[in-house]
């Protein structure tokens, strides 16, 4: 979830965006401002995050990491897989499901709560991601994204359950 802080600064592109969708004259109108739509949910999601698997919190440990300070610019810190980066920065939520909700959205405030309580981004290994993937998760978490991280195998721990745990 995020801060009233941060929602507050990023309420106005998003109800641009949602505008500019809403009043699109054709399709290709309406396809370009869903795209700006996906861009501003990628940035809007570039924060360390609140989320890590028990796996990328090993693998950031053997790296000398804190993955809670990483943001996805930095996928790279803890080396590579098949010159691929070993750590996936994950939408717990996928994209394309947030920029529906937002569209679907017909006031600020119910843009606001959509985009407070988002679920936002983990921190995985790509060994958990090919699994989530292959298991049919990649645009679709039926039953939510905690069930289907739980089916695949994929332990998440919060920030806050890790500092205490430090």
């Amino acid at each position: 979830m995020y801060s009233d802080q941060h929602v507050d600064k990023w309420l106005p592109g998003f109800v641009w965006a949602i505008g500019l969708y809403n009043d699109a004259e054709d399709k290709t109108d309406r396809s370009i401002a869903r795209g700006m739509m996906r861009k501003l949910v990628n940035k809007y999601t570039d924060r360390p995050p609140f989320l890590a698997s028990e796996k990328a919190l090993a693998l950031a440990e053997r790296h000398g990491r804190n993955l809670f300070e990483m943001r996805w610019s930095h996928r790279n810190r803890c080396g590579k897989v098949n010159g691929k980066p070993a750590l996936m920065w994950e939408h717990t939520t996928p994209n394309s499901v947030l920029c529906d909700q937002l569209l679907d959205c017909s006031n600020e405030q119910e843009i606001r709560d959509a985009l407070k309580n988002y679920s936002g981004v983990c921190w995985i290994t790509r060994e958990e991601d090919d699994v989530l993937n292959s298991s049919g998760y990649l645009t679709k978490r039926p039953g939510g994204w905690k069930s289907c991280y739980s089916q695949v195998g994929i332990s998440v721990v919060s920030k806050k359950d890790w500092e205490k745990s430090e």
